[in-house]
């Protein structure tokens, strides 16, 4: 009796210091996780790389059982929208979300609805904070922000089966920022790198927003020519002896990351498709960061 005591204050103690919900912990009992792992693994002020519990709760969990079950969540739908969510092959990259049973929908698809807009918001927080520190540096003639993170989010039957076959239609899950960077010059990218790591960190700092490092994917490309450079490199030394680092041209200036076979699309940076931050040359200032200041960290 007394252990199972000390059991329910050590997952409210858990709860408490590392800010889960109900359903975190949920999650976190159904990976077999005690609360003294939860508790050891909250970020000390000098892993201020690390995501905060919660979030990794959710990714290992996402990982495991491929987000929320479907009988746990209570999904019903017709055997109707079940054979035409068999069917989302055939049409691929179109609009699906008229499969989506918003009519049943239960307090955790909502949620998990809720979570991935609001990680966009996150990704879009760490993409201004990190061009505040770009425009800092003479280098940097131009910042712009593309992919998934630079546009509404596109409804999108995820690929995990339970919500597939049910035909529930969710935010595209965004996973990483992209931004184009144009470079007048290649022989500091080992400072243009250490810039990225202490925006990211200021962000979890200001904000109480985890993202990592390697979360931020800088494209780096040439002023007036708008040539393709390669990306900067997340890993502290160069070469660091990984088979990344065996690409043609890897390395060639050090921090410059070269991946084989791979090729820009300058269509990704359409006006339509992406957001200008910042450009020197039209005075076009970095974003405020105002709004993210006073927010309440979560």
């Amino acid at each position: 009796m007394a252990r199972k005591r000390n059991l329910e204050d050590g997952w409210a103690e858990a709860k408490r210091l590392c800010r889960l919900s109900a359903e975190d912990v949920r999650m976190a009992q159904a990976l077999g996780l005690n609360p003294r792992k939860l508790i050891k693994n909250i970020p000390s002020p000098s892993q201020r790389w690390k995501a905060p519990v919660r979030n990794w709760v959710r990714e290992l969990y996402r990982k495991r059982h491929g987000d929320f079950q479907r009988e746990a969540a209570g999904i019903a739908i017709s055997a109707q929208a079940r054979s035409e969510a068999k069917q989302l092959d055939d049409f691929a990259g179109e609009d699906t979300s008229w499969l989506e049973p918003e009519h049943v929908w239960p307090p955790k698809i909502r949620e998990e609805d809720r979570l991935l807009r609001r990680r966009q918001e996150e990704f879009r927080a760490a993409a201004d904070y990190v061009t505040v520190a770009f425009a800092q540096l003479p280098v940097v003639d131009r910042v712009v922000l593309f992919g998934s993170v630079a546009r509404p989010l596109r409804r999108e039957i995820p690929r995990f089966r339970e919500f597939r076959r049910a035909g529930v239609a969710l935010p595209h899950e965004c996973k990483d920022v992209d931004l184009a960077v144009w470079l007048s010059d290649t022989s500091h990218l080992e400072v243009l790198r250490k810039t990225l790591g202490r925006a990211v960190n200021a962000l979890f700092e200001e904000a109480g927003i985890g993202v990592a490092h390697h979360q931020v994917d800088v494209f780096l490309l040439e002023p007036g020519s708008d040539r393709y450079l390669g990306r900067l490199c997340h890993f502290g030394t160069c070469p660091k002896g990984k088979p990344e680092c065996l690409a043609p041209g890897c390395g060639a200036a050090l921090f410059l990351r070269q991946h084989e076979a791979f090729v820009f699309d300058p269509q990704a940076l359409d006006p339509a498709r992406s957001l200008l931050l910042f450009d020197r040359a039209a005075a076009c200032g970095p974003p405020s960061l105002d709004r993210w200041r006073d927010e309440t960290p979560f």
